[in-house]
């Protein structure tokens, strides 16, 4: 069964970018999300393809990086030469069902971003786990993940499914600590 995973990280205000970028630098984070996907598939939103190209860092290796996109057909053209479609492919597909990706029964997909793409696979309510870094700072950013409707007060609260509960959650110290947080579906009560 294929295992759908979002994996984000937030500044305190929610924010997940500024100018199409990551505005803050955490090595432990980044080594941590690159532990968590080397070897599976990380399907980013065009946007955050765009931002992350301008600036040389995708694809990411070891990953299959799948980008969703209205315009799949004139990225892949522009793409296809440089780049091996086991590498990067492009896709409007979000369940990332179109054949040609290649993904197995058994695969790992992971959802970075951005606000849209985290959006949409919120409200498909198919999610398996959620990987969230929680930074401890705000970095001015103008996108944010989503918030939680529910949310009444000025401190910001990630929106987290209603099926799913926090099962994890680590405070990551050092320089630049932050909190790691995992969650998973509720578990079946049975009466």
């Amino acid at each position: 069964m294929v295992q759908k995973i979002l994996i984000a990280a937030i500044d305190k205000d929610g924010g997940i970018g500024k100018d199409g970028y990551m505005p803050w630098h955490y090595p432990a984070d980044l080594k941590l999300f690159m532990n968590l996907t080397m070897g599976h598939t990380i399907v980013m939103g065009r946007k955050t393809f765009d931002g992350m190209f301008d600036r040389g860092k995708v694809p990411l290796k070891g990953r299959q990086n799948i980008v969703v996109t209205s315009q799949a057909a004139d990225y892949r053209s522009r793409f296809i030469n440089q780049h091996s479609p086991s590498h990067l492919n492009f896709t409007a597909d979000l369940n990332c069902a179109d054949p040609e990706l290649n993904i197995t029964k058994d695969a790992k997909i992971f959802y970075c971003g951005g606000a849209n793409i985290y959006q949409q696979i919120i409200e498909r309510k198919d999610l398996d786990i959620i990987y969230l870094s929680r930074l401890e700072e705000s970095y001015n950013c103008d996108t944010f993940f989503p918030q939680d409707p529910q949310s009444v007060d000025k401190n910001f609260e990630p929106y987290i499914p209603d099926y799913m509960t926090n099962s994890f959650s680590d405070r990551m110290s050092g320089k630049d600590s932050f909190t790691f947080q995992i969650y998973t579906p509720k578990p079946l009560i049975i009466y």
